[in-house]
């Protein structure tokens, strides 16, 4: 007789465990890819994205009074970003996104493990 046991309970701990864990570091990952197209007029937008910011949550924010609007509106300055852009967690994702489902999957692959 073969008996082969699955700890269930065991294994969703490790993913619940490995899931936050992967959630800091793929949001940590988007933000520092995000960044890459915010404008940089004086450097506080970019800055603000430290206080706006919960990334054990998954939460990412730029937390100025006018981050919403420059945002969506307008046009960045490229002085000193010439990657700046409008609705930049969007371009981030148009041109990341695909990186950042790999990257997921690897560190979900390795906590799990």
């Amino acid at each position: 007789m073969v008996r082969v046991e699955n700890n269930i309970s065991d294994f969703i701990k490790r993913f619940e465990k490995a899931s936050k864990q992967a959630r800091f570091e793929v949001a940590n990952q988007i933000l520092n890819d995000s960044n890459l197209y915010v404008r940089e007029d004086t450097g506080t937008l970019k800055r603000s994205v430290s206080s706006g910011s919960n990334l054990a949550q998954g939460i990412i924010g730029w937390d100025t009074p006018y981050a919403k609007r420059v945002y969506y509106l307008g046009t960045p300055s490229t002085d000193r970003n010439p990657n700046a852009s409008l609705m930049w967690v969007q371009v981030a994702r148009a041109r990341h996104g695909k990186e950042w489902i790999n990257f997921l999957a690897r560190k979900l692959a390795e906590y799990v493990e």
